[in-house]
């Protein structure tokens, strides 16, 4: 799809304890424009178990969620 050019990530500590790492991508597309995706991932290191309710979230494809 496009190129990536820059990525930068700054870690954000939220109100309730939890880090956080944001991380901005520079894509350059094949029209010449610039698009600027934001991701928000966990990080800490300790592990976490996911609940059956969200294992069931995750097998339900995108589609059904939506009606």
């Amino acid at each position: 799809m496009g190129k990536i050019i820059h990525q930068t990530m700054t870690r954000i500590m939220t109100d309730d304890g939890q880090h956080l790492i944001r991380r901005v991508t520079k894509v350059l597309m094949p029209n010449g424009k610039y698009r600027y995706p934001v991701d928000y991932f966990d990080a800490s290191s300790d592990v976490v178990k996911v609940s059956d309710q969200e294992l069931d979230n995750l097998r339900i494809p995108g589609y059904m969620m939506l009606v």
